[in-house]
C-alpha cells in the first residue's frame, strides 16, 4: 500500500502550498492566503492524505477545530487501522457493509482521540471526509462527519455528496459520542463508479462565509477543467488539487481573511493513459 500524507503542523507559513501526488491522487495543504480574523489555538489545523493499493483507493481530508492534533492523529489512524482492509484485493462484503463500517470507524476514531487527549498534539474535535472507490468492483464509498467537501464529477457535471445542513453535529474526537449519536451523525453512503469519475474534497477553507469562495461547486469545476488540460496527463490529480487549493487562497487574500485549506483529487478518468 503506498500512502501520502501532509499535516498542519508542517506547513504554518501564510501563502504557501503543499502538495503530494503519485498515481491517480494527489493532495495540497495551506496555512491560508491571508492572516485568520478569528481565535484559533494552531496555526494550521488541517490535513489531508491519500492511499492506494493495484486494487482501490482512499483520498481524504480533515479539519482539526482547537487544535492540530485531532486531524493528524484521525488520518493516521485510518491509514494504519482501516485503510489496509479497504484497499486489500478482495473485501468481505464491504459495499453492504458501508452502513454499518462508517459509524464503526467514526467510534473508533473518536477514541483514538480522546484518549490522546491534551498536550502536544493539541487533540480538539475535527471534521473528516473520505473515498473509498474500488474499481474493479464498481463501486464508491464516501464518509462525512462535519463541513468538509466531497464533490464526484462524471462527464463535465459537478455533483456534491453528503453536504452538511449546518453548523453543530458531529465531530470526530467528542467523548459525547455513543453509538446513537455517530449513526445519526455519520453522512454515509455507497454508489456505482463510472469510469470516467474524479473525486475532489476540501475543507472549509474552500467556502467558509466571508472567507472562501461564493461557489465550491463551480470553484471544483474550474479546477477540474484547467486540470484536465494539462499536456501530462498523469499530473491531472495535481493540478486539479493545486488549482483549487490556490483558488481558495485568492478568496483568503481578496477578502483579508483566511483559513487552512487541505484538498485532495483522486481521478480515475481513462483517458489518462495509465
Amino acid at each position: 500500500m503506498r500512502t501520502g500524507l501532509l499535516l498542519g503542523r508542517d506547513h504554518t507559513r501564510i501563502g504557501d502550498l503543499a502538495a503530494l501526488a503519485e498515481g491517480r491522487s494527489a493532495v495540497a495543504l495551506s496555512r491560508g492566503g491571508a492572516a485568520k480574523t478569528y481565535d484559533y489555538r494552531d496555526p494550521n489545523e488541517d490535513a489531508c492524505a491519500f492511499a492506494f493499493t493495484d486494487h482501490a483507493y482512499l483520498v481524504a481530508v480533515a479539519d482539526g477545530h482547537w487544535g492540530s492534533g485531532g486531524a493528524a492523529l484521525a488520518l493516521e489512524r485510518l491509514l494504519e487501522r482501516h485503510a489496509p482492509r479497504w484497499l486489500a484485493p478482495t473485501t468481505i462484503a464491504l459495499a453492504e457493509r458501508w452502513p454499518t463500517e462508517a459509524p464503526d470507524v467514526v467510534q473508533d476514531l473518536d477514541r483514538t482521540l480522546v484518549s490522546a487527549g491534551e498536550g502536544v498534539n493539541t487533540i480538539g474535535r475535527t471534521t473528516l471526509t473520505l473515498v473509498v472507490a474500488r474499481p474493479a468492483d464498481g463501486w464508491w464509498s464516501g464518509l462525512c462527519v462535519g463541513d468538509s467537501h466531497l464533490f464526484e464529477i462524471e462527464g463535465d457535471a459537478v455533483h456534491e455528496h453528503f453536504p452538511a445542513s449546518g453548523r453543530g453535529g458531529l465531530f470526530v474526537g467528542d467523548p459525547r459520542t455513543d453509538r446513537e449519536r455517530a449513526e445519526a451523525g455519520t453522512r454515509a453512503g455507497v454508489q456505482a463508479l463510472t469510469p470516467s469519475t474524479c473525486f475532489v474534497l476540501a475543507t472549509d477553507g474552500l467556502s467558509e462565509q466571508g472567507i472562501g469562495v461564493h461557489d465550491p461547486g463551480r470553484a471544483v469545476a474550474d479546477a477540474f477543467l484547467a486540470a484536465r488540460e494539462s499536456d501530462d496527463p498523469s499530473l491531472r490529480p495535481l493540478a486539479a488539487a493545486r488549482h483549487l487549493a490556490e483558488t481558495a487562497l485568492e478568496s483568503h487574500r481578496r477578502r483579508k481573511a483566511g483559513d487552512n485549506i487541505a484538498t485532495a483529487c483522486l481521478w480515475l478518468g481513462e483517458d489518462d493513459g495509465r
